[in-house]
């Protein structure tokens, strides 16, 4: 650590904590012209003096020597920024030498001294000093009696005692972390939202400036963007895996529109399709993770639930979150509601698409909810591949007994942000791909030549080939029921014309390699190898319709419409399938 002279025209290095001397410590917002440490050690003392930062350093080195203090640091010339190496070290301990100081004068270089409580408060929730990122861990360091305000004159406001309920107000800090409570005890989400509002300079220091306050280590690496923060909650993750409330991000809706984006089968297996409105579809999936601090406005009273350790701490031992991809984690979260159905929203084509939703409860709740074991619900909607994702809108449960319910019904998934797809003409979405009780999905089957790649997940029958290639595209099974094994297949061609799609119909014994003929009706084994279509339809593109009802068969409604991508050349086929046709 370097520090100052308050009366010398000097500064010295020292090595270790034990070693330094007690010194003040200056918090401030930089402005133009500041006095660099290079500035300190090249230019003469004259020329230091006619620096606009130099005057704070002044009125700093004179209240130290008032205080009866021989030494002082100021973050402008104290670090030797063009050393990345002692940048790094400054950063890394900066929150520990605000803590250790003697004394944190705070200059507030734009509010002038009142005996007005309202009109200072107003002018301290104007400063430029209460709205950047570095200032938070500047006021929640020092000890509550030894962090002092200064007005633009250097006039005395008070200490963080005296200004608590003031600076509690403007922050939006609980005061009994402005009282010297242990920040340990606050949880993630409470700290995020702290530096919800706050700014800096450089893109990485939203991410840097928070160090201290989750007492983490990190190598500073300017340039690297959005990627300082994600390193940031990654680290935190390993240290305090238990602490959900990272995860609560987003607007938090109440209970009562927990179910306005569930869709129920009733309204799936009707004729007509979903429209893609906002107000009932999600828009977009996230990964895990914020994207800043920002998306943590929301979030400054949730805590962490007391059931957290005990699902850590379970005999078959919780999985703690696991990287497994650039922007992919792995873990063990409580699930509360699964299987449900969701709306979704493509951006392209312009589509809503019916895709299966889950619920997991976060082990974090509200602060002030007498329920502890009520919980923030994270809605995670089928992602594409094994993944899932995440939309911005959390959802809040009060409910007695949800935690403790929840953590014995763990589940193991796998959270990551929406695929950025690149669609070739030809490809097929489904929109809806979903069958009605009691009929039973029995899987899917790919041709072994096929060009063709189906994602169950999304719904989403994707070319391996730039150019159009005609032949079995895809299969779908389905049986009556999970006591009947008849049931039928339906198999996908694409014809050596762009403009029609081949569907067969195929009754199926999937018990067994026995043909049954019953009604009319010739059920063949589950190969395939030399069943012949009951029923058969060239779809004609862009737009048709096809319904197939022949009992006992399931019968089938299918819909097709094409679209183009961005009014492009490239289009892709959309398709309602419903198996158990309501109406």
């Amino acid at each position: 650590m370097r520090l100052l002279h308050a009366s010398e025209w000097r500064m010295t290095d020292f090595i270790s904590d034990d070693a330094t001397p007690q010194y003040a410590i200056l918090s401030h917002t930089w402005g133009l012209d500041e006095v660099t440490y290079h500035d300190w050690r090249k230019l003469s003392i004259s020329d230091v003096k006619l620096k606009a930062g130099y005057s704070k350093i002044l009125a700093c080195r004179e209240q130290a020597v008032r205080d009866g203090l021989e030494w002082v640091w100021v973050d402008t010339c104290c670090i030797d920024k063009s050393s990345s190496a002692e940048l790094t070290e400054a950063i890394n301990s900066m929150f520990r030498w605000y803590t250790n100081a003697a004394v944190c004068h705070v200059v507030l270089s734009d509010v002038k001294a009142t005996s007005d409580r309202a009109v200072l408060e107003e002018r301290m929730a104007q400063s430029r000093w209460s709205t950047r990122g570095w200032t938070l861990q500047e006021l929640l360091a020092p000890p509550p009696e030894k962090l002092i305000f200064y007005s633009s004159e250097w006039t005395r406001l008070g200490s963080k005692t005296d200004c608590v309920d003031i600076v509690s107000s403007i922050t939006r800090i609980n005061k009994q972390y402005l009282q010297g409570q242990d920040l340990r005890h606050a949880s993630v989400a409470q700290k995020m939202s702290w530096a919800a509002l706050r700014q800096t300079s450089q893109l990485e220091d939203v991410a840097y400036c928070l160090l201290g306050l989750f007492d983490i280590n990190m190598p500073m690496i300017y340039g690297e963007g959005h990627r300082a923060f994600t390193r940031l909650q990654e680290a935190i993750m390993t240290s305090t895996p238990d602490d959900h409330s990272l995860f609560a991000w987003g607007p938090i809706l109440d209970e009562a529109d927990i179910a306005s984006k569930v869709t129920n089968y009733s309204e799936v297996l009707q004729k007509e399709a979903p429209p893609p409105d906002s107000a009932t579809c999600e828009l977009e999936l996230f990964g895990l993770l914020a994207a800043s601090p920002k998306d943590f406005e929301h979030s400054g009273n949730i805590i962490v639930s007391r059931e957290a350790a005990r699902f850590y701490k379970s005999p078959d031992n919780a999985n703690v979150p696991t990287k497994v991809g650039r922007d992919t984690f792995r873990l063990d979260l409580p699930m509360w509601e699964q299987n449900m159905l969701a709306l979704y929203h493509w951006r392209e084509p312009d589509i809503a698409q019916i895709r299966s939703l889950d619920y997991a409860a976060l082990l974090c709740h509200f602060e002030d909810d007498p329920s502890s074991s009520s919980s923030v619900i994270l809605p995670l909607l089928s992602n594409g591949g094994l993944t899932l994702g995440r939309p911005r809108t959390l959802c809040y449960r009060r409910r007695q007994g949800i935690i403790l319910t929840s953590v014995s019904e763990k589940r193991t998934v796998s959270i990551a942000p929406e695929m950025r797809i690149n669609f070739r003409s030809g490809d097929v979405i489904f929109r809806r791909m979903v069958c009605g009780s009691p009929i039973q999905n029995a899987g899917h089957s790919m041709a072994g030549d096929s060009w063709y790649h189906l994602d169950s997940a999304i719904g989403f029958l994707s070319s391996f080939s730039p150019q159009h290639r005609d032949g079995r595209m895809l299969t779908l099974h389905y049986k009556k029921s999970d006591k009947d094994d008849r049931g039928i297949s339906i198999v996908f061609h694409r014809l050596a014309t762009d403009d029609q799609m081949f569907i067969e119909v195929i009754p199926v014994n999937f018990a067994g390699k026995d043909r049954i003929k019953s009604v009319g009706i010739t059920w063949y084994h589950s190969t395939l190898a030399q069943a012949i279509p009951m029923f058969t339809r060239s779809m004609a593109l862009p737009n048709d319709e096809w319904h197939v009802k022949k009992s006992p068969m399931p019968d089938v409604y299918l819909r097709s419409e094409r679209v183009s991508i961005d009014g492009s050349d490239v289009f892709v086929d959309v398709l309602d399938l419903l198996v158990g046709f309501g109406g």
